[in-house]
Order: structure tokens, then C-alpha cells, then sequence
């Protein structure tokens, strides 16, 4: 064999063997997981079936002991997060139901989004209303947090009326308890000024010393003080019946004040039909199946 068809052969096996060994860029058509995290989603599943059972049998401590365990698998899931905000709700802890529900914001369902915003409402409501009595001015501010949640909810699923029912329900209970800070603020106000008046009226009162005048000085002045008086009463009494009149219509108008503060408490009360709409729509939504 002549030395170039030689050349010619090593040349085409170095070309094959080149192309042999380039590395492929094609698409793997099978999906490949990584055995650490599928043992932890089959870890993380098992435990949340466990718990919501337990959920539904009323044994809320297992239940939440189970979902913990879940998410500390997969700290970041949803709908262990959702499902452990739910438990927490139920056992009325409503600031870490309130930590557990905004982890599950993340999810990419926005069914779920759209129904942990709408319990993340639920607990602001529950949360302000414990705090009525004590700090209404943060119950204010957690009203109008949870009316937020509400619309954000209703945004992203139309078909949440029970979202819009509680919005429009805490809408109206706002404005209630927005006239009574009012009020409460006013009457502070009102102390503040009355117990500002009272130290000026001490602050002027006469001395023992101003009191203790030689008795010359108090001959001469008897008689001047003494008409004083005289124009002073004849003042008094003159006026008495415009005070007296005046006084009467202060009454009267605090007793239309009143009727009318009960007329409104009345028309707010709800009726049967209402509260049982109203205990539906806070009950928390119900858990989440993987």
C-alpha cells in the first residue's frame, strides 16, 4: 500500500474518532431526579396525608407535629405551609398561622395563593378583634389589613364569595369602630383640657398670706365687695334661665344622640340568615391534598 493512501487512512479515523467523541447538546427526553429530593417529597407527602387525617379527627397537635415534620423536608411547599396555617387557625394562633399562610404565597397555583390571602384576612380579623377592648387603634390598622387580603383574594379567583362577603362584612364593622376611636379620642382631649384647667385654677388661688390682710384693709374694702356680690347675683340670677334652657336642649340632644347611635348598632345587627353567612365565611379553607 502506497504511503498516501496510508496518510488517507489514519486521516479519516482521527476525523471518526473526533466526531465519536463530541459531546451532545439533544434534549434528555426522560426527566432525572435527584435521589435526596425525591426521598424528601415522598417523606414530606406521607407525613401531610397523616396529618390532614389527623386535621379532620379534631387532633390538632398531631396533626401539627406531622406537618412540621413535613416541612422540614421541604421547608418551602405550599401546600405544607397552607395546611399548617390552617391547623394554626384552627387552634386560634392566628399570628403563626399568619407566618405559615404568607410562605404559601409562593406557590405558582394561584388557587392556593388566592385562598391563603384569604385566610391571611380571616386571621387579621381574628387578630384585631381580640385586641378591640385593649388597642382599638391596632385593631383599626389590622381591619384594614385584612380587607386588603380580601381584595387581593378576590383578584385573583372571582369565584370567592366567601372573600367578598367578608370584605364587604369588615368594610362596614371598620367604619364602626372608626367612629368609636373617634369618640375616644375626643373624650381624651376633653380630660386632657379639664385637668389643664384644674392646675391653672390652683396654680391662681389665693395664698395664706394674701388671706391674712390686716383687718383695717378689709373694713375698707367690705363694702365694695359687697356690691360686687350684690351685682354678681342679680347677674346670676338672669341668666339662670337661659342656663337652665340650655341645659335642657344639651339633654335632649344627647338623648337623639343616643337613639340614633342604637338606631345604627340596629340597622349593623345581623340577622339569622347573616351570622350563619358570616360563620361560614371565616371558617379557614380547607386543606390541601398533594
Amino acid at each position: 500500500m502506497k504511503k498516501r493512501e496510508w496518510f488517507g487512512i489514519i486521516f479519516i479515523s482521527l476525523c471518526i474518532f473526533a466526531v465519536a467523541n463530541l459531546p451532545c447538546f439533544a434534549a434528555s427526553q426522560r426527566a432525572v431526579v435527584w435521589p435526596p429530593i425525591a426521598k424528601a417529597t415522598t417523606s414530606a407527602k406521607k407525613n401531610v396525608k397523616e396529618a390532614n387525617r389527623l386535621y379532620k379527627q379534631g387532633k390538632l397537635d398531631e396533626a401539627l407535629q406531622k406537618y412540621n415534620d413535613a416541612s422540614v423536608a421541604l421547608p418551602d411547599s405550599d401546600i405544607v405551609n397552607f395546611n399548617m396555617g390552617t391547623a394554626l387557625y384552627k387552634k386560634e394562633d392566628y399570628q403563626k398561622a399568619i407566618d405559615s399562610f404568607t410562605k404559601a404565597l409562593t406557590s405558582d397555583d394561584k388557587k392556593i395563593e388566592a385562598d391563603a390571602l384569604y385566610n391571611l384576612g380571616n386571621c387579621k380579623y381574628k387578630l384585631g378583634k381580640l385586641k378591640e377592648n385593649t388597642d382599638l387603634s391596632s385593631t383599626v390598622a389590622l381591619l384594614r389589613e385584612s380587607l386588603d387580603y380580601y381584595k387581593r383574594a378576590v383578584e385573583l379567583d372571582q369565584k370567592n364569595t366567601d372573600a367578598r362577603f367578608n370584605h364587604e362584612f369588615v368594610e362596614r364593622e371598620l367604619k364602626v369602630l372608626l367612629d368609636k376611636l373617634k369618640q375616644q379620642q375626643s373624650s381624651a382631649d376633653k380630660q386632657k383640657e379639664q385637668e389643664e384647667q384644674e392646675q391653672e385654677k390652683q396654680g391662681t388661688c389665693p395664698t395664706g398670706k394674701e388671706q391674712g390682710k390686716e383687718d383695717k384693709e378689709k373694713k375698707e374694702s367690705a363694702k365694695t365687695q359687697e356690691q360686687q356680690q350684690q351685682e354678681k347675683e342679680s347677674q346670676e340670677g338672669q341668666s339662670q334661665p337661659e342656663e337652665k334652657q340650655q341645659e335642657e336642649q344639651g339633654k335632649e340632644l344627647s338623648e337623639e344622640g343616643a337613639r340614633a347611635l342604637l338606631e345604627r348598632y340596629g340597622q349593623d345587627e345581623a340577622t339569622p340568615d347573616y351570622m350563619d353567612k358570616r360563620t361560614r365565611g371565616y371558617e379557614s379553607e380547607v386543606l390541601k391534598d398533594w
